[in-house]
């Protein structure tokens, strides 16, 4: 599921109504849960840090998290996994040379 996650729009919505839209970045394991990178969408969009959970209906529910300690290992895991993206892109056209 949380392949197929990336790239969708999502809204947020606040205790008083306040609706946010955002896309999801990615979608990031840590410890044994599933964490969802979402990028505002605006021209300099925050980042928010979301626990993938699931409703009755087993659609994807997204809760902020708080916890400072989960949001840095995650957003590290998603830097560290885009470096990587861009190094085999580096390596590809390399190889086309």
């Amino acid at each position: 599921m949380s392949e197929q996650l990336i790239g969708q729009q999502v809204e947020l919505s606040t205790p008083e109504g306040d609706v946010y839209r955002f896309v999801i970045r990615s979608v990031q394991p840590y410890a044994g849960e599933s964490y969802a990178v979402l990028e505002e969408e605006k021209q300099d969009g925050q980042l928010l840090v979301t626990h993938v959970e699931t409703d009755a209906l087993g659609a994807p529910v997204f809760v902020v998290v708080g916890e400072e300690d989960i949001i840095t290992a995650v957003l590290e895991k998603q830097v560290a996994e885009t470096i990587m993206r861009s190094l085999e892109g580096v390596q590809d056209t390399d190889e086309e040379v």
